[in-house]
């Protein structure tokens, strides 16, 4: 399962993952970009998952 393309939180703002890179066992570093647009790579430690979308909410996050 690829977490390229899904949307995180990180400091409960929504980021995307662009690229995802590291030795086996899962991403270790990550290249998302941020609503404003910016790119940065950082660790995928610390992102969490959004919270399960409502029927009422189903606004895009970008």
């Amino acid at each position: 399962m690829s977490i390229v393309g899904r949307v995180y939180l990180e400091k409960g703002r929504p980021v995307r993952v662009l690229i995802g890179w590291g030795r086996g066992g899962g991403p270790r570093n990550v290249l998302v970009e941020r609503e404003d647009g910016s790119k940065v790579v950082r660790p995928f430690r610390g992102l969490r998952r959004l919270p399960a979308p409502s029927v009422s909410s189903m606004e895009p996050l970008f």
